[in-house]
């Protein structure tokens, strides 16, 4: 049942964290790991995802509304978080940091697996999509954010970031699904997508949880602000999001898929993309870190919550 399925997950983090502190896996491998997951096992899950659902053409604004309203919604709640943290005097660096962080959803290294395990393809179709939303707020408003008003990503910059293997997969996907070539890939190529594909949620899980042994559980523990505001978060996001949802008129899968985006922990790249573009790397890590290991009571509450509201 659904404590068995939360079982896995929540061991796979917790061989991470072992691994992590044994030194089996270092901070760099950690890295390794994590960009293997985002440019090779997530792109092929998300092809399989969305090739193998036989999307008509009319289903596409559907698709594409979902991604808008994830960005959308991203950010909305990153200005709640951003004025939230003003009144708590940081600075301009750290606000940005603050509102791209608190404001991104890991559905691709969390949602997307958890779509698929408990609702099957079609939420994991919608999970997608709000995935591609994660994407384009991430490398459009979210750099912009973190570098302050002066030092925006200009557009040629953005969009080479943008198109990413995770996006272009979107699109590939979509591609052969509408125009049925998906049925002509040969068996042996979507058993070896297929099998690349559902490495991702393993992989990222023990990523999750080597993150977290790097970093020192009891170090994280005594970060009062950082726990603040991850709570926040994590309470604050499913419960306007399903607030919303409860009274729009859309199919229940859409509003499923929709609650658990948006009940998801901070992106996991986030303090990879802080140290490259912003300020206050150690502060996005440990709310990352935190809303992770948050969102393992608020996961399988929002799931409970789904079969009660839709």
């Amino acid at each position: 049942g659904m404590f068995g399925q939360f079982f896995v997950l929540f061991a796979m983090v917790g061989v991470g964290c072992l691994c992590s502190r044994r030194g089996w896996i270092t901070q760099e491998v950690n890295t390794g790991l994590g960009s293997l997951v985002m440019q090779v096992t997530c792109p092929a899950l998300l092809f399989v995802t969305i090739s193998g659902n036989d999307i008509a053409p009319g289903r596409l604004p559907v698709y594409f509304g979902v991604a808008a309203a994830q960005y959308g919604a991203m950010l909305l709640g990153g200005r709640l978080m951003r004025l939230f943290c003003r009144d708590r005097g940081y600075s301009a660096g750290e606000l940005g940091m603050l509102e791209c962080s608190l404001a991104t959803v890991n559905n691709g290294f969390i949602g997307l697996p958890v779509a698929m395990l408990f609702f099957g393809q079609v939420a994991a179709l919608y999970m997608s999509a709000a995935f591609f939303g994660v994407h384009l707020y991430l490398w459009t408003y979210g750099i912009y954010a973190l570098q302050g008003k002066g030092g925006a990503l200009s557009w040629k910059a953005m969009a080479r970031k943008i198109v990413n293997p995770n996006c272009m997969m979107v699109f590939l996907g979509l591609l052969f699904s509408l125009t049925g070539w998906a049925g002509y890939l040969p068996v042996f190529l979507k058993d070896f997508l297929s099998t690349l594909g559902n490495l991702s949620t393993p992989l990222s899980l023990i990523y999750i949880g080597a993150m977290a042994g790097n970093t020192g559980l009891k170090r994280l523990l005594g970060q009062g602000e950082a726990m603040r505001l991850a709570l926040l978060k994590m309470l604050i996001f499913p419960g306007l999001t399903a607030a919303v949802l409860y009274v729009l008129p859309a199919e229940p899968m859409l509003k499923t898929a929709f609650l658990v985006s948006m009940t998801c922990p901070c992106a996991a790249i986030m303090p990879m993309v802080t140290e490259q573009y912003g300020t206050g790397r150690e502060m996005a890590l440990d709310v990352t870190l935190l809303t992770t290991f948050f969102s393992m009571l608020t996961l399988p509450a929002c799931i409970w919550l789904c079969g009660v509201l839709f």
